[in-house]
């Protein structure tokens, strides 16, 4: 195994093959994330000590996609981290709760309250609502870029950065103020936003699947956002591998077509904000017998 790097490995297989013009060497060279360890709570993770975070007890009183956006933001790719519940609670509430889901729900809720529950018809847009929409529909192609590298920890960082500039813009064009005197500004700017945000759902969408789904039949969209799940054979010239598919979804890695006049349907948090007390309840189950 060679390591080229914080972010891959070059894996090059040799294969020996029989042919009727006698015996050849194949190569095959796979990349493949090159991680460091995660440990838990200062100490190395050991599941015969139950020093460890267990999928079913997670699954039984927290949502999958704080797990999987902890996970991403803190994997190990180029130097040890470390799992700790109180780092968990913190990017849960303040980045899944308060950057991206308060972007989400608050232009949502105000979308559905005052314009009778569909994305409003904008005016004309300006300069700055050109300028949010551009930098969210050029990231589609850098981050999937990174996606392709494995560098997941980078594009999720990214995407994050993209909810706080998201935020940012609602709080410059204040749609909640400007609704009180000029109704076609503040339809604007939700409808600005609203694109925002369904292209994140988008980006958003490999590393928190279940979220981007909810978010999906909120903004008014049919079906599923990734489709059926399968598992495929694909066969090579001297083997064959299988791999998770996804069949018949709607989404595409492309920036927002949503249309005005959309019907949404009726707002939800996309995440929960947990309460400080978790901590101390996760660290007392932390090596006791599972």
């Amino acid at each position: 195994v060679y390591d080229s790097g914080p972010v891959a490995k070059a894996e090059v297989r040799c294969e020996l093959t029989q042919t009727p013009s006698g015996t050849e060497w194949s190569y095959r060279v796979l990349l493949k994330p090159a991680n460091e360890f995660m440990n838990r709570e200062g100490q190395k993770i050991s599941t015969s000590r139950n020093w460890a975070v267990w999928l079913p007890d997670y699954l039984s009183r927290y949502d999958p996609d704080p797990l999987r956006y902890y996970l991403t933001v803190n994997a190990p790719e180029t130097r040890d981290t470390d799992f700790a519940w109180g780092d968990f609670l913190r990017r849960n509430n303040d980045e899944l709760v308060a950057t991206w889901g308060n972007l989400a729900h608050r232009a949502l809720t105000f979308a559905y309250r005052n314009f009778e529950g569909r994305v409003p018809e904008p005016g004309e847009l300006n300069a700055t609502d050109r300028a949010v929409l551009e930098k969210v529909e050029g990231a589609f192609e850098p981050i999937g870029e990174l996606i392709g590298r494995c560098s997941f920890k980078a594009a999720l960082t990214e995407i994050m950065a993209l909810a706080q500039e998201g935020n940012r813009y609602l709080n410059e064009t204040s749609p909640w103020l400007a609704i009180k005197e000029d109704r076609k500004a503040a339809a604007t700017s939700i409808y600005v936003a609203l694109r925002v945000i369904d292209s994140l759902k988008i980006l958003f969408c490999p590393f928190l699947p279940f979220s981007s789904q909810k978010l999906h039949e909120v903004l008014g969209y049919e079906g599923d956002l990734l489709g059926r799940l399968e598992i495929r054979t694909f066969r090579e010239e001297h083997k064959a591998h299988q791999a998770l598919c996804y069949e018949g979804g709607e989404g595409a890695w492309a920036p927002s077509q949503l249309p005005a006049g959309q019907a949404l349907r009726k707002p939800q948090p996309l995440f929960k904000r947990l309460d400080e007390a978790i901590v101390e309840e996760e660290m007392a189950r932390l090596g006791r017998p599972a």
